[in-house]
């Protein structure tokens, strides 16, 4: 092997040293210098990248963990929505028994989503909290979907329902057809004009001064307005339904046989004709062709069904 020999002579000294180098160290140097840059470079770009990973993984932290705070809200906000739904049930159920109708059933209602979970999913909910609450909060908003879809539906019945009732109630007699003082009630007495004793009275009189206005006590189509021996101008309304109701002793009346009214239309005035000792209203209600007592079909403090 060939060696180069290189003296070395120290400053400021008259000393010097005698270094032996293989001549293949000379060959190899610039290999040995290019390795060395490279492993600088490399050791500089190992340390951005360090860096670099630490600053996401910080972010990535700080994301996850803004991200769970995010759906540990929601499923709290959609758990407080299920017990606002709740109440809104309740109210539901009054509006059902108020109609006459049966409520509908609770384990319907509550429209449970879950089933059972696959191994798969639980093992994700348990290596990662997120998931596991980002699936909480997923059956929760459903769950609560599914019972707002379900209330909807109830109440849109239940408003078609209440749609159809109100138009049946147009026709049903329920305020009392004029003002005054109700003189003589349903049921046997003495006839005031005749003397005759037990004698049926089929409605109540309600008595007040002459001109007194008389109102359709439900809307209806006029079946008689004529002039009777005994009730003097008379008026009597078809409800359908099997309602008549029948207005006498009129001062005159302003509605015509075959005319539509609906309820709180003037169809007449009080007065004193026919067999009658005062101003006032003879009033009567009948259904499916039986007389009732008036009263039963007059709602308090002028109240009426709509």
């Amino acid at each position: 092997m060939q060696f180069f020999r290189t003296q070395i002579f120290l400053e400021g000294s008259a000393k010097s040293q005698t270094l032996r180098l293989p001549h293949v160290f000379f060959t190899l140097w610039p290999w040995v210098r290019r390795l060395v840059c490279l492993g600088i470079v490399l050791l500089v770009l190992q340390t951005t990248l360090f860096l670099g990973y630490e600053h996401l993984l910080q972010e990535t932290l700080e994301q996850r963990e803004s991200l769970q705070e995010n759906l540990h809200a929601l499923y709290q906000e959609s758990n407080t929505l299920n017990e606002q739904m709740s109440s809104y049930f309740s109210s539901e159920d009054l509006l059902y028994a108020k109609a006459g109708l049966q409520p509908l059933d609770h384990s319907v209602r509550a429209m449970g989503t879950g089933g059972e979970v696959l191994p798969e999913e639980r093992f994700k909910r348990f290596i990662s909290p997120s998931v596991a609450l980002s699936s909480d909060a997923e059956e929760s908003v459903e769950h609560l979907l599914n019972k707002v879809q379900k209330n909807q539906e109830a109440f849109k019945s239940l408003g078609n329902f209440m749609d159809r009732q109100r138009e049946s109630w147009r026709f049903i007699p329920s305020i009392s057809p004029s003002s005054g003082r109700y003189a003589s009630a349903f049921g046997r007495r003495t006839h005031p004009v005749t003397g005759e004793l037990g004698k049926m009275h089929y409605g109540v009189d309600i008595s007040n001064v002459t001109w007194t206005p008389i109102y359709a006590a439900a809307d209806g189509v006029v079946q008689i307005a004529q002039k009777s021996s005994s009730f003097g101008n008379y008026v009597a309304l078809n409800h359908g339904n099997g309602f008549v109701t029948k207005y006498g002793h009129m001062e005159r009346y302003i509605v015509q046989p075959g005319q539509f009214v609906s309820r709180y239309q003037i169809i007449g005035y009080m007065g004193n004709t026919g067999r009658s000792v005062g101003p006032h209203l003879h009033y009567e209600v009948w259904r499916d062709g039986n007389a009732v007592n008036p009263l039963a079909y007059i709602l308090p403090n002028d109240h009426a069904i709509e």
